[in-house]
């Protein structure tokens, strides 16, 4: 009996662990976007590559 609820609660602990990971990959992958996005925004209004690009690193560099 003893065993089956170690095993439960490990069971539990590493579903929980997953959602966890899953839910990191998605806000990383949410955050690379926008920054995408304003990135290309920026392109647009200014054509200026060199400026937009360093705008889009440091935008990525807080995603992590």
């Amino acid at each position: 009996m003893r065993a089956v609820l170690i095993g439960l609660a490990l069971v539990a602990t590493i579903a929980v662990a997953s959602v966890a990971v899953v839910s990191d990959v998605s806000a990383q992958a949410t955050c690379r976007q926008k920054c995408t996005d304003a990135e290309q925004a920026c392109l647009k209004r200014t054509n200026n590559k060199s400026q937009c690009g360093s705008t889009a690193q440091a935008c990525l560099a807080k995603c992590k």
